[in-house]
């Protein structure tokens, strides 16, 4: 599978990035929103195509919460330069 310019950014995000119900939190939203515009449904489909492609690896906090890491398989320097200064 290919990642599309979306898939990167959405990547780029999503290190050491927490979801409720499959939802970033509002503070983390926010900030995001002002660099890359996109819908829940957009993020959910890319976390699991991105964790299916082993590059995040999911953590179970219970309580419909999870906490994505990347892992080795990301290309750092393919990265989204503006979504990775964006600390959250």
């Amino acid at each position: 599978m290919e990642l599309t310019a979306s898939d990167i950014k959405f990547l780029t995000i999503m290190n050491e990035t927490r979801l409720c119900e499959g939802k970033l939190f509002k503070r983390d939203s926010d900030e995001i929103g002002k660099v890359f515009s996109f819908k829940e449904k957009e993020l959910n489909s890319a976390v699991k195509k991105l964790v299916k492609m082993g590059m995040l690896s999911p953590l179970d906090l219970g309580g419909n919460e999870v906490v994505y890491f990347h892992t080795e398989k990301v290309p750092k320097d393919k990265l989204d330069k503006d979504l990775i200064k964006i600390k959250h």
